[in-house]
């Protein structure tokens, strides 16, 4: 489909044109092998290290492998705990991983297989989105930087696979809303639209509920608002496919353990907190690409600025399309609503954190919607600007991987070191990394459970939206703040030590050199900043 910018443009689909494009043309394939050329660079550098700087991705992984050897005697999984798959949203993205796992073989390699698709999808999805409203598909080049972002570093897996299907899920709205709805006397309804839209939404629901919180009345407001505005007698048949998602709903307020915390036994007070109006504006740059130390990451974000101010700039402009100011309209609308989930929506809640600036990444994707590239090279220069940047991003990421996994050092040594499917604890002194920011190490633990089975704590299956839920026989001694993963001061020898079988430890530090009351510890395994102590003499 070709940009409304560039009417004289060839068509794509018959690759027919009167003259020689010029490589600064929208329709000129050099944009789409720049689009796809940057899409793989950004998924290379996660293959660059067996160990990634991205705090949460053990407890991922580890809650893949526990579904992929359900039935192994050895990981003991089922001895442990029990499947919640009703009780969660957090569906998705573990039950794919744990299906590519087979082929693949280790939940780790399935992870990063994900991985990989999420980020060749950022662009690809925003091209499609384009697409579907008609606009300059160039544009899809900035997804590929902000997949570099906060969700990534910190380990948002399930939020940062919802935003391709979201893109793509709004552009199916809007191809559904023109075509579907449309219609003259006696046009049928495209029905496979419908329950296109319908599967989609329902699968978004089942990835992340933040991404749907924005996805329903984005993708409704495309219903009633195109290809005109519709009469609100028109309006249920256009928000048909919306049944299936209220009614799941309607199921998740009811029995979520996330609405009823305290049908799952967890004690702790549900505060809800917001983020100052001025705190969360100077937190733009933090919750987008600011996630490597050093100013790389800002420098990235200063070209794409640089690059949109550019796109931006007044121009003198073709006759537009009649509808164009229709679909234009309803992406300033989307922009506008993620902005307002950004600066209105709690910032915490209980034990979920963090929850607005997960729309400063939604706002940023949506952003290129706004733009206009003008013709010849003043529209095709901050386009390259944006390519370029895209690949020092991935340069600058696949730098500060390297460098992480050295930082890493014998880890893997002193961790074969254990016997599958017992029980560890995980004391990690030393969280924090020289090159990428949150925390990486805080959760290295969980490789145990990864790779070995058993239990690996502090654990996500201790939070009430887990699919996986431990077995009340079996689950680990409970106490205040628990759910504060990787505090090591929780550790009470008398009680922990008597249900633990290993305790992991990263950090030049001898927990049991006094020797605690109760049970005794010995070094199974000791290199570098890493321990691996047993229970026994």
């Amino acid at each position: 489909m070709t940009s409304t910018t560039a009417p004289e443009a060839p068509n794509r689909s018959t690759g027919t044109s009167a003259r020689k494009l010029e490589w600064t043309e929208p329709a000129h394939s050099i944009w789409q092998w720049l689009i796809l050329a940057c899409a793989l660079t950004t998924a290379l550098p996660l293959w660059c290290a067996d160990h990634l700087p991205f705090t949460d991705l053990p407890q991922h992984v580890a809650a893949i492998a526990t579904l992929r050897h359900w039935w192994d005697p050895v990981w003991r999984s089922q001895h442990y705990f029990t499947l919640a798959l009703s009780q969660t949203q957090y569906l998705l993205y573990y039950l794919a991983g744990a299906v590519l796992a087979f082929p693949f073989g280790t939940a780790e390699r399935a992870n990063l297989v994900l991985l990989s698709l999420t980020a060749i999808a950022f662009p690809y999805s925003l091209r499609s989105l384009l697409r579907a409203l008609h606009l300059d598909d160039r544009l899809a080049l900035f997804g590929c930087t902000l997949f570099w972002s906060q969700a990534l570093l910190i380990g948002f897996f399930n939020y940062l696979a919802a935003m391709p299907l979201l893109l793509w899920g709004l552009a199916l709205a809007v191809r559904n809303a023109e075509g579907g709805f449309e219609a003259g006397p006696g046009r049928r309804h495209d029905l496979q639209l419908v329950f296109g839209l319908a599967g989609l939404s329902v699968a978004l629901f089942y990835l992340h509920l933040s991404a749907f919180i924005f996805f329903a009345p984005a993708a409704a407001l495309a219903s009633v608002l195109l290809p005109r505005p519709a009469p609100l007698r028109e309006w249920p048949r256009r928000l048909s496919w919306a049944g299936p998602v209220v009614l799941l709903g309607l199921f998740w307020l009811a029995y979520s353990p996330v609405v009823h915390p305290h049908s799952v036994g967890w004690d702790q007070p549900v505060g809800v907190e917001f983020e100052e109006p001025a705190q969360a504006l100077k937190n733009v740059g933090d919750a987008l690409l600011d996630i490597w130390h050093g100013s790389q990451d800002e420098w990235c974000l200063f070209a794409l600025l640089a690059a949109a101010a550019l796109l931006a700039w007044p121009q003198t402009r073709p006759a537009a399309d009649p509808s164009q100011p229709q679909r234009r309209g309803l992406a300033a609308a989307w922009v506008a609503l993620a902005v307002l989930l950004y600066f209105a929506f709690p910032n915490a809640i209980g034990w979920l954190w963090q929850l607005n600036e997960r729309y400063a990444l939604i706002a940023a994707l949506l952003a290129p919607l706004l733009l206009r590239p003008a013709r010849g090279l003043r529209g095709a220069a901050p386009l390259a600007l944006v390519a370029a940047t895209s690949l020092f991003a991935a340069g600058t990421a696949f730098m500060q991987i390297r460098n992480f996994e050295a930082e890493v050092g014998p880890f893997d040594e002193v961790l074969s070191a254990a016997k599958p499917g017992q029980r560890l604890f995980s004391m990690i002194y030393e969280q924090n990394s020289r090159f990428a920011k949150f925390s990486p190490f805080l959760h290295f633990g969980s490789y145990y459970r990864a790779r070995l089975g058993g239990v690996a704590s502090f654990s996500f299956a201790e939070l009430p939206q887990s699919p996986l839920r431990y077995r009340p026989e079996e689950e680990p001694p409970r106490k205040p703040a628990r759910w504060e993963w990787g505090t090591w001061r929780f550790f009470d020898n008398r009680i922990d030590g008597v249900y633990y079988d290993y305790v992991l430890v990263h950090g030049l530090v001898d927990p049991f050199a006094q020797h605690p009351p109760g049970p005794a510890w010995h070094v199974v395994s000791k290199r570098g900043n890493w321990a691996l102590y047993a229970k026994g003499t």
